[in-house]
């Protein structure tokens, strides 16, 4: 939200700062976290489970700012009940259409500043948007020295921001050097008016942005790097709805008001708690009372709210599996439970468990036999206490055949004499960033003397754009050898074991098996028949290339086609359905509409199929478990059978 002193539009551009740039979902990096860490604790949050904002966590800006906060916004901010409420869990902030203190629309912006600030940690807030002409909700943060240095001196972090009627999100950082400087990008398409996680992982080394648990940008801070200093300082959190400005533009759709961001949580996550706050209602209650570190005083727990420290969880949660294929954690007695989860030591995923009357509930399907999955619960009991991180691990055993390694050395080739000049939709950066000297990469294997002569010479790459759909492996000797690192999504930063040593790249399309979440089987070209027609069905593994699909991203709308391995047909709804039922096949790849998907995150594992054509998700035909399941579409309903999984093929 431009901390409101110049104009959204106003970028001043270093090697570290790029102007906004659109990109897709890409699925999170394995060792990135969207959510708190194994050792972090709850230090703050609010759950807008009563009936009024508690003032002792935030506070109102009221007026108009100068020169509407420096955006020439349109709104009035009062702390009116008008404006900003809690109700049905839930705050609500409201732009209305009214006459009011010299302007045309009233609406809230609150903030913790002077009650809770801190430094580094995970923060999330559950967010479901305002769409229309002329609206501007944001969930951000700014450096809490503002009133001494000014803006952008203090720093500025955009969590969220949505404009107008997009059915997307941004985030952005704003920083000074020697002037404003930002970097930020928007995500992918999605329904935004519908609830979404909006993380952001913020530690001395990056900044990281997420929604639903997928990571869609990141920024190196480590070591100051881009004069960015600012970020290592306390900052405190804001919320807000603004109505017109310089960036959303002053074409209002007045019919549309009122409208509302709902704010379901908003919830902070410290490992080494540091932070100043004022409210008497913090949640890190561990062991009755919360020591901050460099010399900030935590705050006392209340008699009766302290959770266990400790592994062992209180009675009724646990963990049960089923044979070598899922596992599900279980919390009795809960009003919310959050949960973390990762398998064999990888990412983290974030999600709240599925409430059924007072039991919760989560599944982890497709696990293999000597696979390790790791639960860790952040739940609310009954009663409405806030409980302490718990954990549960199990290693599953059973008789499914070992898959073996295929870590066997690379093989040098003799490919030194090739040049590639290929370009596309890879780029690779000088500086970390992505700054500095860069140059696009087309599908294909470049060598040292490819490189060169594309302007690069040997071990001179610190950071890469992976859009979804590709694959890049990285080599740290030429002609493919050595060291290798396979990356698949965006990387600001590519690591201090790999910085600048990289000597040979492959740029390839990845392939993918789609998962349904229900059933837990394979989207598939029904009996691997090729002929424009065929059906797509859903069947177990069985590796055949019938049930690997390409992807290419459509930039002229943000949709995705899908493409079977096996023939390069598309996936398209048959004889252009709008109907609940029309059913899926595959047919020659003309790109039409009814080829085209909007794919959208629904969490850090599974996102939903719309097509553009008709609107409608793609699904399991009757919420079928069985081989040869009939796929479909229908109505969107965010349930089970409508979700897939895109697990790298190749």
């Amino acid at each position: 939200m431009i901390s409101k002193l110049i104009k959204k539009t106003t970028t001043f551009v270093v090697s570290a700062a790029m102007v906004f740039s659109t990109i897709t979902f890409t699925m999170p990096e394995k060792t990135v976290s969207a959510s708190p860490t194994t050792g972090s604790k709850l230090v703050w949050s609010d759950e807008f489970n009563g009936n009024s904002i508690d003032t002792s966590k935030w506070g109102f800006e009221i007026g108009t700012g100068s020169n509407g906060w420096g955006n020439n916004e349109q709104q009035y901010y009062t702390n009116r009940s008008d404006n900003a409420y809690v109700a049905d869990g839930a705050l609500h902030i409201r732009a209305k259409k009214e006459s009011y203190g010299g302007r045309n629309y009233t609406s809230a912006r609150l903030n913790t500043n002077g009650k809770f600030t801190f430094t580094y940690g995970y923060v999330e807030a559950r967010l479901a948007l305002p769409s229309n002409q002329g609206i501007w909700p944001a969930f951000w943060m700014l450096g809490a020295n503002i009133g001494s240095v000014g803006w952008p001196s203090c720093g500025e972090i955009d969590i969220m921001e949505a404009i107008n009627a997009e059915n997307k999100t941004y985030g952005t950082c704003h920083w000074n050097v020697n002037g404003h400087a930002e970097y930020g990008k928007p995500t992918g398409n999605f329904d935004i008016t519908q609830y979404h996680t909006y993380g952001l992982q913020w530690d001395n080394e990056y900044i990281r942005f997420f929604v639903d648990g997928n990571k869609f940008y990141e920024m190196s801070i480590a070591n100051n790097v881009g004069d960015t200093d600012e970020f290592h300082r306390p900052f405190y959190l804001l919320l807000n709805v603004a109505v017109g400005g310089n960036w959303p533009g002053f074409s209002i759709n007045d019919s549309a008001f009122p409208q509302e961001m709902k704010v379901d949580y908003v919830r902070v996550y410290q490992d080494n708690p540091s932070y100043n706050s004022s409210s008497s209602n913090n949640v890190d209650k561990s062991n009755g009372s919360n020591a901050g570190s460099s010399g900030n005083t935590g705050n006392t727990g209340n008699s009766g709210n302290n959770g266990s420290s400790s592994n062992t969880p209180a009675s009724g949660m646990g963990m049960n599996y089923a044979g070598d294929s899922s596992a599900t954690a279980y919390v009795n007695n809960s009003k919310w439970t959050d949960i973390h989860y990762s398998v064999n030591g990888g990412g983290q995923q974030n999600v709240r468990m599925t409430q059924s009357g007072d039991k919760a509930t989560y599944t982890v399907n497709g696990l293999k036999s000597g696979d390790t999955v790791k639960y860790w619960f952040t739940y609310c009991n009954t009663s409405g206490y806030v409980k302490d991180t718990a954990s549960y691990s199990y290693t599953h055993k059973g008789n499914s055949s070992s898959g073996g390694s295929s870590s066997g050395s690379s093989s040098s080739g003799s490919t030194s004499g090739t040049v590639n000049t290929a370009s596309g939709d890879v780029t690779i950066y000088q500086d970390a960033n992505y700054g500095g000297r860069n140059t696009s990469l087309g599908v294909g294997s470049y060598n040292l003397a490819s490189l060169i002569a594309k302007g690069f010479k040997n071990d001179d790459m610190s950071s890469l754009k992976v859009p979804f759909g590709y694959k890049v492996t990285i080599y740290q000797d030429d002609n493919f050898s050595g060291k290798s690192k396979v990356i698949t999504s965006d990387a600001s930063y590519i690591g201090n074991d790999w910085n600048d040593q990289m000597s040979s790249i492959k740029v390839e399309k990845a392939r993918y098996k789609i998962i349904n979440r229900h059933s837990g089987l394979c989207l598939d070209v029904a009996g691997a028949n090729k002929a424009s027609g065929t059906n797509v069905q859903q069947c177990q593994a069985n590796g055949n290339v019938a049930q690997e699909w390409e992807i290419d991203f459509n930039k002229d709308d943000s949709t995705y086609i899908l493409k079977s391995a096996l023939t390069g047909k598309a996936l398209d709804m048959d004889d252009w359905s709008q109907n609940n039922g029309g059913n899926a096949i595959i047919w020659d790849n003309n790109k039409t509409n009814n080829q085209r998907w909007y794919i959208t995150m629904v969490d850090g594992e599974y996102s939903f199929l719309i097509n553009k054509h008709s609107n409608k998700s793609l699904e399991v035909a009757g919420w079928s478990t069985s081989n040869g399941g009939n796929v479909q579409q229908w109505d969107y309903s965010a349930q089970a059978n409508q979700q897939w999984k895109f697990v790298l093929a190749n």
